[in-house]
């Protein structure tokens, strides 16, 4: 025995089907040598299994596992006897049946759209906190490459092309220049304009501005003139060309100190508005999505637009998208437009849904030129200096102005129809309550923020609960987590909403629970019954009672924290946390970022401590109390793994299991770093669950 022993205790914990990606987009490893603590263990285990009196079907009695299907079916052996020598039982632990989750299988693609989780982000450009981090499009092909299918994009205008615009323009991130490129670098690249005396024009501009007054009659001046340039050029003229980086045109007259530079359109810039953080190129994002939307899965991605451009910007945005994702976007035909319910999940594979405002098609054609709105803003304008009697004589009134008595013009919607129109299946509209008429508008979206929804259900969740089994809901942090922190998306799940989007900039409790729920799936999870627009109304919720314990045994290659580089100094103990309705959901209380409703509850225990990476934990058990009414599907365990410190202990790993995945019997929790990646640690743990 003891020469079986030696020979097998190198065997490797390989890793599951399902690697997980971490921030840099690579895989993760599971192979570690069994450690000593675990060698033990598994050693006793196996003595105490092959010395029962009566033949044990080790699967079935003890792991619980069920039998293949296709074994059943066709009267072949099963799986190898984990139990015929010790070598096969260190295989069979070794391998990914001994993981405590269970794998995800073959997922169900035929219900509509509306009837799924989809993996989420918010401010996905942002690469760290709310107020000054850098926008990148790297952020979009990192959520993506780990699995989200939601992303979000805040667009505001772009930038003159004057010289400090320039500076900031090109220094904008992009997904094929590495961000740590000097300004200098960057401007060694940037086409040098030919140095020349300052124009006329030039020197009256710079007098201008200097100047209050002046500068006030410039700029009433420009605008009037450039209404006017506006419409000179409106005979069968194209408009000026989108450039990536700032480019100009130069017209000249009779003399070289005459020649005008006339800037080309800018393109639109992505960023958080009214805060430090740094602008990213709409253009650089689009390809970033297109280049990575489908590399870990084929299914839909959702694109949420959140837009502060201007008209023209807009038409810009269009261009582009259309542009980066050709043959990704769906395909308006009157059969889609008149559909009344979404499509199913598997005819939309490789395609990219626009969420955006809806404009209605038969809304003012003005809305579609940007020309003409410029033309109502100024005439509006003229309209208040008229009556005010600034460009009237001292004897005219209002009622002598030709035109006083018009109509005021029609305000024109913030966003044109031609990029309306994209949002084809997920049409974003403005939330009063749900009885409005929009609530009942097929393939609309409700964006709301974590607070709004809490109110929402406190208010009537019978209202919140139907609404979200038929039609898209969108959650977001809301605006005070400026440190990038998450709200728990289990209560938003609970309550039907699609897209719970969280800062995945910050690994915190929000995105662990993300990673449970999502955990080997391809983005898109199906609700459980009694959840989905497809359900008969005899179909309910299916809510059961709770009975769990877990026995921790031994740890093998756990994580140091960060700062601890001794091992004797690193003293792990495990918290082990349920994450499921509570009595506290129904208050509409929020949640601290580290402590969820729940853990307030008391769902939550305690291993004693044990030293080193490879701890001998001695096989203490935690039991939770008996929780009724629980939905498996939308319940979670979660494992963290903290150094006993003076102060405040330090997150070590983590872990963190959908319970209708959690597996019974002797089983390997594999852990995770502060940063997502997969450790090579592992627990070992024996799980007992029960469901009644």
């Amino acid at each position: 025995m003891e020469g079986v022993t030696r020979q097998t205790s190198h065997v490797t914990l390989c890793a599951s089907s399902s690697h997980s990606v971490n921030k840099a987009g690579t895989t993760g490893s599971r192979s570690s040598a069994f450690s000593p603590p675990v060698i033990t263990y598994l050693d006793k285990l196996y003595s105490s299994l092959i010395a029962s009196p009566q033949p044990l079907d080790f699967l079935q009695e003890v792991q619980h596992e069920e039998a293949p299907r296709d074994a059943a079916t066709s009267g072949k052996a099963s799986a190898k006897n984990p139990l015929a020598s010790l070598a096969d039982f260190y295989a069979y632990m070794a391998s990914p049946a001994a993981d405590a989750m269970k794998p995800a299988g073959q997922p169900d693609l035929s219900a509509p759209i509306t009837d799924y989780y989809i993996s989420s982000s918010h401010n996905t450009y942002l690469t760290g906190n709310q107020l000054y981090s850098d926008a990148n499009a790297s952020a979009y092909t990192n959520v993506l490459l780990r699995g989200g299918r939601c992303v979000e994009i805040d667009i505001w205008d772009g930038k003159a092309s004057s010289d400090s615009s320039l500076k900031e323009e090109t220094s904008s991130s992009s997904s094929s220049s590495s961000s740590d490129e000097s300004s200098s670098d960057e401007a060694a690249t940037r086409p040098q304009m030919p140095r020349r005396r300052k124009s006329k024009m030039e020197r009256l501009r710079k007098a201008t501005e200097s100047h209050p007054r002046l500068h006030a009659i410039s700029e009433e001046i420009g605008r009037f003139e450039g209404f006017l340039g506006h419409h000179r050029s409106l005979s069968g003229s194209k408009p000026p060309a989108t450039s990536s980086e700032p480019q100009t045109l130069e017209v000249s007259k009779n003399s070289p100190e005459d020649s005008i530079q006339i800037p080309a359109r800018p393109e639109p810039r992505v960023l958080h508005g009214h805060t430090l953080t740094k602008e990213a190129s709409f253009r650089d994002v689009c390809y970033a999505i297109r280049d990575s939307a489908f590399v870990t899965s084929d299914l839909p991605v959702i694109v949420s637009l959140e837009v502060h451009a201007c008209h023209e910007q807009q038409h810009a945005m269009v261009e582009i998208m259309e542009e980066a994702w050709k043959g990704m976007l769906i395909e308006v035909t009157p059969e889609v437009v008149a559909a009344r319910t979404p499509p199913p999940l598997e005819e939309l594979k490789r395609k990219i849904l626009i969420k955006v405002k809806y404009v209605a098609p038969d809304h003012e054609d003005k809305d579609e030129d940007p020309e003409e709105e410029e033309k109502q803003v100024y005439l509006k304008h003229v309209q208040t200096l008229k009556q005010k009697g600034d460009l009237s004589s001292p004897t005219s009134t209002a009622a002598e102005a030709p035109d006083a008595a018009a109509p005021a013009p029609h305000k024109p919607s913030k966003i044109v129809q031609a990029l309306s129109k994209l949002a084809v299946f997920t049409k974003g509209f403005h939330f009063k309550d749900f009885t409005q008429p929009e609530a009942k508008v097929p393939s609309h979206v409700f964006s709301l923020s974590e607070n709004a929804v809490r109110e929402a259900h406190i208010k009537d969740p019978n209202a919140l609960f139907e609404h979200n089994r038929h039609f898209f809901m969108r959650v977001y942090p809301k605006g005070l987590r400026v440190g990038s922190s998450n709200m728990d998306p289990g209560f938003f799940w609970r309550r039907g909403a699609q897209m719970v989007a969280l800062n995945w900039q910050n690994l915190d409790k929000g995105m662990m629970l993300n990673s449970g729920m999502f955990a080997g799936e391809p983005g898109w999870v199906l609700k459980p019954p009694g959840y989905r627009s497809s359900d008969a109304d005899s179909v309910i919720v299916q809510r059961r009672q709770l009975n769990l314990s877990i026995e921790f045994v031994a740890g093998q290659n756990l994580p140091l924290p960060p700062g601890q580089t001794i091992d004797k100094k690193f003293h792990p103990y495990v918290s082990c946390i349920l994450h499921l309705d509570t009595p506290d959901d129904d208050s509409g209380d929020s949640a601290s970022d580290d402590e969820s409703d729940s853990e307030k509850a008391g769902y939550k225990r305690t291993t004693k401590t044990a030293t080193g990476s490879n701890p001998d934990f001695e096989n203490q058990k935690i039991e939770f109390p008996p929780v009724p009414n629980v939905v498996e599907d939308l319940s979670f365990v979660r494992f963290k793994i903290k150094d006993d410190e003076f102060f405040r202990d330090s997150l070590a790993g983590w872990a963190c299991i959908r319970l209708s995945r959690l597996q019974q019997g002797y089983r390997l929790v594999h852990i995770y770093d502060r940063s997502g990646a997969d450790t090579g640690g592992v627990l070992l743990v024996r799980i007992t669950k029960t469901m009644t």
